[in-house]
């Protein structure tokens, strides 16, 4: 008798088992695209500090046009875009201001040094809060910031191609 309700109990859930299994599969799995920030306001709620430690005007970020970049000295992504960030602040009349992302400032400093400093400043983002406020998900990340809004956002490197179809427009 034990047997018999064992071999029930197990056949039910074989049963179980394959009808889950079944529907799972039949389930479309999509991924979620990652939500892009255009069209919200900059919110600023703390104070912020550049490289050197010292307090950043809020306004240079609400007022004009602003192109915020995400970057850090780990980063090979953002390696890989500076050359161009520092052509583009060269040739065009860009206010690029950086967002050192989760990074000693001994080494955003150096990385600086080292790869030359296209940034009008940058912001010191150690713990990555203002970073996550603004709904960034890694570095590299732009923002171009128009009268404190944000009017385009790019998640990745920006390079020629991707200036062209998210930005340049804009100036």
């Amino acid at each position: 008798m034990a047997t018999r309700s064992f071999l029930v109990l197990m056949m039910a859930l074989l049963v179980f088992l394959i009808s889950t299994f079944t529907v799972s599969l039949m389930q479309t799995n999509e991924i979620a695209l990652i939500e892009n920030q255009e069209g919200k306001k900059l919110y600023i709620s703390e104070d912020l500090y550049d490289l050197n430690g010292n307090k950043i005007a809020v306004e240079s970020l609400l007022e004009g046009k602003v192109l915020l970049n995400v970057w850090a000295s780990w980063c090979i992504t953002c390696l890989v875009e500076h050359p161009f960030l520092k052509k583009v602040t060269e040739s065009k009349d860009v206010n690029l201001v950086g967002i050192n992302y989760k990074d000693q400032d001994f080494n955003a400093k150096k990385y600086l040094i080292d790869n030359g400093d296209p940034y009008s400043f940058s912001i010191y983002d150690l713990s990555g809060n203002f970073s996550l406020k603004l709904g960034v998900t890694g570095a590299p990340e732009t923002f171009l910031v128009i009268d404190g809004v944000i009017v385009s956002h790019r998640i990745g490197e920006v390079n020629m191609e991707v200036w062209n179809e998210k930005f340049a427009q804009y100036f």
